[in-house]
């Protein structure tokens, strides 16, 4: 199974882990994630909404704002 296909089928709530590819932006600035629709949906994250953004460690945190 390649990523793309798990991907896929792990929109799945029972397995939170899920892959994503980074794209560059702005002129390889930045960089974006887009956050699997459920994870969104289970923090009250909506369209248009600020989220929290910080490094702990080796991992990144997202919280509603």
């Amino acid at each position: 199974m390649n990523l793309s296909e798990e991907s896929e089928s792990s929109s799945d709530i029972r397995n939170p882990d899920m892959y994503r590819r980074i794209q560059g932006i702005l002129g390889e600035q930045s960089y974006s994630l887009v956050l699997p629709k459920i994870f969104a949906t289970n923090l009250g994250i909506r369209k248009g909404d600020y989220v929290k953004v910080r490094q702990l460690g080796a991992k990144i945190i997202v919280e509603k704002a």
